[in-house]
């Protein structure tokens, strides 16, 4: 079995920005441009497939990120981290890719849901009051917000995908 010393910098880089995005909730953006840089190296020294294909992922995924990021679902640092896991995958694994970290993500948000409920100085019935006078009210405001992580739900996603896959 050949080791590809490509394939170990980009998983390093991955666990190094998810535990980063996990501790700081921040991406920094020299990882992320390493990333692409160990990305583009990969696609174009290893790549059976033509490049257009990993350009279409990586326009694909941002579009969709930067949707996501404009009504305030994702931060910038997850988009910019999409675009260059569509870069990696290509367009022709884009789909179930984003599907294992869909749910990899409503896994992760579970447990961080549990964190947040455990840690709560209120109760869950005064949480879930508030939460519902916050969606149905405009001058309610919350105590603490609730704050997702999303670059490590991308590792555990990305990484199930080619476990599983």
């Amino acid at each position: 079995m050949q080791i590809d010393i490509l394939v170990v910098a980009f998983w390093s880089l991955m666990f190094v920005i998810g535990v980063s995005d996990a501790k700081n909730q921040r991406i920094p953006n020299k990882l992320v441009v390493l990333l692409f840089v160990v990305s583009c190296v990969h696609v174009f020294s290893y790549g059976t497939t033509d490049a257009t294909d990993h350009l279409t992922g990586a326009f694909i995924a941002f579009c969709g990120a930067l949707v996501l990021y404009w009504r305030k679902a994702m931060a910038a640092g997850d988009v910019k981290l999409l675009f260059v896991i569509g870069f990696w995958v290509g367009f022709d694994q884009l789909l179930p890719v984003l599907a294992a970290i869909i749910m990899a993500g409503g896994v992760v948000s579970c447990f961080y849901l549990a964190q947040f409920l455990a840690t709560s100085q209120l109760s869950l019935q005064q949480n879930l009051q508030g939460y519902y006078y916050y969606r149905t009210t405009y001058k309610f405001s919350h105590r603490t917000k609730l704050v997702i992580p999303f670059a490590p739900a991308i590792v555990i996603g990305l990484a199930s995908y080619y476990y599983l896959y």
